[in-house]
């Protein structure tokens, strides 16, 4: 007997494994992407935990603002990531918790906008128009990775203790100069270990 099953089902599949139940996609992508930094929080279990509650209600007042700016240029979104870098680091020290810094919140933001296009525009729409002008998430992995084939200047601390946007944002900007892809493409290519060049296209 044929299988009833579509290559769409199978995908469907491995997204409900990744990710659970998604009623809400947003809130899906904001959740598997706190949880992959949540364990360099030192201390955090110490103080109350709607922290990261009142931090995810700001994400997402965050991502619909840029969600309904039109063709944004990349200063216009590099603000915008600044900006949210900003709130969330404020909505921490406001509830006490001093040591979340911008690696935490780049690692937040820039894992969620990866995972919102892994979910894909049928599934949460609206961010299409972005893809372009993305960061990618610093961490160890891909910045070994960087730093051994393309010459990558290394950030002067670990990833999570990083608290210098000019910083961040300068080793982006390295990203983007450097290939002649997407910035979220390069850093595709270097998770699954495709060949990036980075020789310009014409």
């Amino acid at each position: 007997m044929s299988s009833i099953l579509r290559r769409s089902d199978y995908e469907d599949y491995l997204v409900h494994v990744y990710f659970g139940r998604i009623d809400d996609p947003m809130q899906a992508c904001l959740r598997r992407a706190y949880l992959d930094f949540n364990r360099t929080l030192r201390d955090i279990a110490k103080l109350e935990n709607n922290i990261s509650h009142k931090a995810t209600k700001v994400l997402k007042e965050m991502f619909a603002l840029i969600q309904e700016t039109n063709a944004p240029a990349p200063k216009q979104f590099d603000e915008w990531h600044r900006s949210s870098c900003d709130r969330l680091k404020a909505t921490y020290r406001e509830c006490g918790y001093t040591r979340f810094s911008v690696g935490h919140a780049q690692k937040w933001l820039n894992m969620t906008i990866k995972y919102i296009f892994v979910l894909g525009e049928a599934r949460l729409p609206g961010f299409a128009h972005l893809y372009d002008l993305c960061h990618v998430p610093l961490d160890n992995i891909l910045m070994d990775r960087l730093r051994a084939d393309f010459g990558f200047q290394p950030l002067p601390c670990a990833w999570s203790k990083l608290d210098d946007y000019e910083i961040y944002v300068d080793r982006q900007q390295w990203v983007r100069n450097h290939f002649p892809l997407a910035p979220l493409d390069a850093e595709f290519c270097l998770w699954i270990g495709r060949p990036v060049s980075t020789t310009k296209w014409p």
